[in-house]
């Protein structure tokens, strides 16, 4: 007997056939993708179909949805899929997956034929350009196209042109996590979290919880940071970042460059179960560097340097979390479009606040910081260590911004 995929009734307009366009947005957990990758899966069975998985940045297949209609496929026992390593196809119909990045892809996605359900995941970091090639080219007849979505700023592109703007034949659903807690699909130790982002930290929680823009607040570490395209040419690449992870954590790998004055981030790898020798491995095909890794993994750094990779242990010590955050509060930032972890990372790295408000002077430990720890672990390693205090000191100084002093 097949089992039932339930879809909240929130949703219900989506089986409707007046729409061409939908913006699907709200705060986390709110049922979003989950909901439309069963409402994809329902409708590829029911007719012969062709359905065009798109985010703006995707490297590689494990980073767009194909393993979430994967994993929905074997939950519902929907026997009648196939599941390959970058495809997915109906055995009785014909209907298939496919997954593209728009990134820098115009001509491929252009190439594209006979699309009739484009579905876009995270599109609030969609840009205007990808949507006005994705459009035309999602043309057969009946054709629609879903973003999903939390806002990030107040005209993000899609939302500007969805919502703001408005367009023919559109249809806008705004949820938030009540509705997993409607239907019994919000854990415990999730609602805890968003009880105590409500009580303390109330811009946090309507924009991770309400889906509402972000809003730069003192409670922000890092701020004015810049997306840019491209790593210019003239850019020289300093440092490459560490930070291990494995079960529980993401590794997180980076480069960091010097350029005119200021410094870019590019982001390699953000993944969890990478031991050493594959660490090692990935970090070969990369252009050689001296890497500086977290101090507290004596043993991986040692294991790694043994298949003759350039790596040294951060240095910590007191107070040398605060220090390396004024280390980089002090530097003009820019990170590459594709460096989505960085990102994320970047808008929700946060200080710790007490119960009365006051914002302590240490990280919010609930905050990812794999990518910010290894930032801070690269930055600092710019500055020889019996300088290091007096660069400090010397930080507070109005309108005094030192340079790094790269070594050679």
């Amino acid at each position: 007997m097949e089992k039932t995929i339930d879809i909240p009734i929130e949703f219900k307009p989506l089986f409707n056939n007046n729409w061409r366009e939908a913006a699907i947005y709200g705060g986390r957990y709110s049922l979003k993708s989950h909901t439309i990758a069963r409402y994809l899966l329902i409708k590829a069975r029911e007719s012969k179909i062709r359905i065009g998985c798109f985010r703006e940045f995707q490297n590689s297949i494990a980073e767009s949805s194909h393993q979430l209609l994967s994993d929905l496929i074997k939950e519902y026992e929907l026997n009648d899929f196939k599941i390959t390593d970058n495809s997915i196809v109906n055995t009785i119909n014909g209907s298939d997956f496919l997954f593209k990045g728009l990134y820098l892809n115009e001509q491929s996605v252009k190439s594209i034929e006979g699309i009739d359900i484009a579905w876009v995941e995270e599109a609030q970091t969609v840009s205007e350009k990808s949507i006005e090639v994705l459009t035309p080219t999602i043309r057969n007849k009946g054709s629609r196209i879903i973003y999903t979505y939390n806002r990030v700023e107040e005209e993000d592109p899609v939302h500007k042109r969805l919502v703001i703007d408005g367009r023919p034949n559109t249809l806008i659903i705004y949820v938030n996590y009540d509705i997993a807690q409607k239907y019994g699909f919000l854990p415990d130790a999730v609602l805890l979290e968003i009880e105590d982002d409500k009580k303390r930290r109330p811009d946090l929680f309507k924009h991770k919880w309400l889906g509402e823009p972000e809003k730069l607040t003192n409670e922000r570490i890092y701020r004015d940071w810049v997306s840019i395209d491209e790593i210019p040419h003239e850019a020289r690449l300093e440092r490459r970042w560490i930070d291990f992870g494995y079960t529980n954590d993401e590794t997180a790998i980076g480069d960091l460059y010097y350029y005119n004055g200021g410094y870019i981030l590019d982001e390699h790898i953000y993944q969890k179960g990478l031991d050493n020798l594959q660490i090692a491995g990935i970090l070969k095909n990369f252009k050689p560097i001296l890497h500086i890794a977290d101090s507290a993994e004596p043993k991986s750094i040692d294991e790694i340097k043994s298949f003759g990779i350039n790596i040294i242990p951060s240095v910590k010590g007191k107070d040398s979390v605060k220090q390396g955050i004024q280390v980089v509060q002090a530097q003009k930032i820019s990170y590459t479009k594709r460096s989505i972890n960085i990102d994320k990372e970047y808008h929700n790295y946060l200080w710790l606040v007490d119960k009365t408000g006051k914002i302590l002077n240490e990280e919010d430990p609930k905050c990812k910081n794999h990518h910010m720890s290894g930032i801070r672990y690269a930055m600092t390693s710019l500055i020889p260590v019996i300088r290091r205090k007096e660069y400090i000191k010397s930080l507070p100084i109005l309108n005094y911004k030192p340079k790094l002093n790269p070594a050679r």
